[in-house]
């Protein structure tokens, strides 16, 4: 009879869905969550049984499909500007119903990295009138991976979750240490929202001490060379830093979801290895953006912080050239950087490679979005150094360096700054100008225009400039809009590996 019939049919549903593990409706979604407005198409997706129809009931209308041969549907709703609360029923034919409350429509954005994008807001300066602020940002939304599994192939859905799709409040975004929700994704996002006045979805998915690789798919560290720092792969028990387990854990299962952009704090783990990053990482950005879902455009914004201070014993150049080789990725469209080497913090609590000023860091890394996804005509970078030319050679050594004229801004400006009384002299590091004897030397500098002069008395001749080179440099140059000048080095010692 039909009424076996359906019953057969809720019963093949059931096994299905405990056999393995899949929801009906991907728990990458849920109530209070923000789906991606106008001019894209917002996705739904899930998992039933091979053949059952799903049906989507948005605004009075419906919206069916029929689930493949490996039990997996979407729906893709029309066009929706940003707004809401809106209602959301999803049905099945196999009696399978999952009703979703307060949707808001707006733009959506992915926060992944290290620890210091885990580092939560409860960590952060002024903690505790940020978290009570929260709760003046309801149409934010956000949502927290958790760290509970890696896996060796690409999985459909989360195996852990540490915080479901909330609105933004004291609770949803002062929860535990390291825990919810994500300093830099917080403050990056209350920014932005008080520019745009858009809802925002916040989806922080990241996890302390692990390298690229771990969150790079394998045909995208195909295209770099093998580094030693690519652990091997363990099939019984596979590392947070094995390769390409994060990205099929906590990012895969984000794929059909469509998107705005993505925020990256990450690099730590990697250092020593630059010239292995400088390749590594933008070619990580385009394989994200070519594999994301259909209705998310090919070069969605991805904005990254440039990594601050920390304290190294050893090598001075270690933090320096991993910074510079970050800034590979700025050859690609559509992606921006917030400068943080000005903003150490030696007295952490939290160990001194996790600064507590990421209000800051959310604050900047705000603005290449909104100049870039959102084309607001305001100044986004600090001054960024193009070319040099040696105007005089020792003993009376002078160089000019040259800027991109766009980044200057409304002018170059000097600040007083010196090296932090935490640090030994070694660890700090400002203008220099390079000798043929292998010397650097501390330079001085003037201002003329969209140039800066740079002198030093040294033995031999000049080989080279840099600004920057050390794990806490000495940052002195900004634009009057008071954005931190980009660390730099002539000639660029930077060669990325390639295949």
């Amino acid at each position: 009879t039909q009424s076996t019939g359906k019953l057969l049919i809720l019963l093949v549903a059931t096994l299905f869905s405990v056999a393995f593990g899949l929801d009906f409706l991907s728990n990458t979604l849920g109530s209070h969550m923000v789906l991606q407005r106008a001019p894209q198409r917002a996705n739904l997706w899930g998992f039933t049984t091979a053949g059952v129809r799903v049906e989507v009931i948005f605004r009075t209308l419906s919206y069916s499909t029929i689930a493949n041969a490996k039990g997996e549907w979407n729906v893709f709703l029309p066009p929706t500007p940003a707004g809401g609360p809106y209602t959301i029923r999803v049905l099945s034919d196999a009696g399978e119903s999952v009703f979703l409350e307060d949707i808001l429509f707006g733009d959506v954005y992915i926060c992944s990295g290290q620890s210091n994008m885990q580092f939560t807001v409860r960590e952060a300066f002024n903690s505790t009138a940020e978290i009570a602020a929260a709760a003046n940002y309801d149409q934010i939304r956000v949502m927290t991976v958790g760290q509970g599994t890696t896996s060796l192939t690409p999985e459909p859905e989360l195996a852990s979750i540490e915080q479901k799709w909330a609105v933004a409040s004291p609770s949803s975004i002062g929860g535990p240490d390291w825990g919810y929700f994500s300093a830099t994704c917080w403050f990056f996002g209350r920014d932005l929202y008080d520019a745009i006045r858009v809802p925002l979805g916040l989806i922080s998915s990241n996890w302390g001490g692990t390298y690229v690789q771990a969150w790079s798919s394998p045909e995208a560290l195909a295209k770099c060379p093998a580094d030693e720092k690519s652990v091997s792969v363990t099939v019984k028990a596979p590392s947070p830093n094995t390769p390409s387990v994060l990205w099929n854990a906590m990012i895969v299962p984000y794929l059909p979801m469509s998107i705005t952009g993505a925020t990256w704090y990450q690099g730590e783990s990697n250092t020593g290895h630059s010239n292995y990053y400088a390749c590594a990482f933008p070619v990580m950005i385009n394989d994200w953006r070519l594999k994301w879902g259909r209705e998310t455009p090919r070069d969605f914004g991805f904005y990254f912080v440039q990594l601050a201070p920390w304290i190294i014993n050893g090598s001075q150049s270690i933090e320096a050239t991993i910074r510079l080789a970050q800034l590979y990725a700025l050859k690609l469209p559509k992606v921006g950087v917030a400068i943080s080497m000005d903003y150490g913090d030696p007295t952490s609590p939290y160990n001194n490679i996790h600064p507590r000023y990421k209000q800051i860091v959310g604050y900047r890394l705000s603005l290449p979005a909104r100049a870039l996804t959102y084309g607001q005509k305001i100044q986004y970078e600090g001054p960024n150094a193009t070319s040099w030319i040696i105007v005089s050679d020792g003993p009376n050594a002078q160089v000019a360096v040259d800027f991109e004229p766009s980044s200057v801004g409304g002018g170059l400006v000097l600040v007083g700054a010196s090296c932090a009384t935490d640090l030994t002299p070694d660890q700090c590091a400002g203008f220099e100008i390079g000798s043929s004897t292998g010397t650097w030397h501390t330079a001085t500098l003037s201002i003329d225009h969209e140039r800066i002069v740079l002198k030093a008395t040294i033995t031999g001749r000049v080989v080279g400039v840099r600004y920057g080179w050390a794990n806490y440099p000495i940052a002195t140059l900004y634009n009057r809009e008071g954005l931190p000048a980009v660390p730099f080095a002539f000639p660029n010692p930077i060669k990325p590996t390639e295949v």
